[in-house]
């Protein structure tokens, strides 16, 4: 059976839709070449795992502050 990342709840954690993936593409190329996983997923594949790290809060993105840029200011 293959868990569900359920994307509406990781919009909780990181408000920034367009940074999860960029985050979780970072995390899964430092899995590939030296990053220990702090979790383990069905498939051991490293997008699975980076999402799953993101999603539990083992991994986060560091300056949020540089996000904010990200969302749009609609008046």
């Amino acid at each position: 059976m293959k868990p569900v990342i359920n994307y509406d709840e990781l919009l909780k954690k990181v408000p920034y839709k367009f940074a999860i993936p960029i985050a979780v593409a970072k995390r899964a190329e430092n899995l590939k070449e030296f990053a220990k996983a702090y979790v383990k997923t069905w498939d051991n594949n490293y997008v699975s795992i980076a999402l799953k790290e993101l999603s539990e809060g083992y991994v986060r993105i560091k300056n949020e502050e540089i996000l904010k840029i990200l969302i749009p200011n609609v008046k």
